[in-house]
């Protein structure tokens, strides 16, 4: 199994976007670059739960011990670059789920609290969440600093690319042979002929409908990158929409 996750993680396999494209400044707003000690881990998005600013990434790419060695990075496109655009914030609070399993990755998912809210603008705004129990089905769109192939490094620039939302019951049957389990708080997503997918690096970042209009997915695992007939694998945010309330409300 393969964790989407940043190689400056040691012991952990890494994933990136495959057959994408480059973006423009402020074209993915809500995208969160989220970093460990001043070190590039993981994708996050920017939320907005009851006027309150969090950051919404999966359980692997966190612990819940030292929120304060985690800071997030809203507005950024290029990681050697800055454009004036970002806004980096402090981690005060990270909300790991409860039942979260590292061996399945059964949710996987975490909500950080932020110590001060960030300044909405074109080039730093939240996506809106689903409704519980909300259904997605066709075109979705993945994006992160993650491989760009399979094996390689990862990305400088923020990259996105447009793949379909997978059957639950056809990801299912795709993963069986290699003893995986896709279960209903799961979303698959990706090419049957494969060649688009997230990666290595691409871990806790975002899968939205193709107009922006809410976050159906968090980047999680996979097989070997971009491969036919083994889509990625995505924590289903519809699924957890009470836990994310229930956490946003302790602050």
């Amino acid at each position: 199994m393969v964790f989407k996750q940043s190689p400056s993680i040691k012991g952990k396999d890494q994933p990136l976007i495959i057959g994408g494209s480059k973006t423009a400044d402020g074209e993915l707003p809500y995208q969160i670059l989220l970093q460990h000690q001043g070190q590039y881990i993981c994708g996050g998005s920017f939320i907005n739960v009851n006027g309150t600013h969090f950051v919404l990434t999966a359980a692997h790419c966190v612990g819940t011990r030292h929120p304060s060695r985690y800071t997030v990075v809203a507005g950024e496109t290029d990681r050697n670059t800055a454009s004036g655009n970002e806004q980096l914030r402090n981690v005060k609070t990270v909300f790991r789920h409860g039942q979260y399993s590292s061996r399945t990755l059964q949710n996987d998912i975490a909500l950080l609290a932020i110590d001060e809210p960030f300044e909405v603008n074109e080039f730093v705004s939240p996506i809106p969440l689903p409704k519980q129990g909300q259904d997605t089905t066709g075109e979705v769109v993945v994006s992160g600093w993650g491989y760009i192939t399979p094996i390689g490094i990862a990305s400088r620039y923020l990259k996105k690319v447009t793949i379909s939302v997978i059957d639950n019951l056809a990801c299912k049957a795709f993963y069986a042979i290699r003893l995986l389990y896709v279960t209903n708080s799961m979303l698959c997503a990706g090419r049957v002929r494969g060649l688009s997918d997230s990666c290595n690096g691409d871990s806790g970042g975002p899968l939205t409908t193709v107009d922006g209009g809410y976050l159906a997915g968090i980047v999680s695992w996979g097989t070997l990158c971009a491969l036919p007939l083994q889509p990625g694998v995505y924590t289903q945010v519809s699924h957890y929409i009470d836990w994310i309330e229930l956490q946003a409300s302790s602050i």
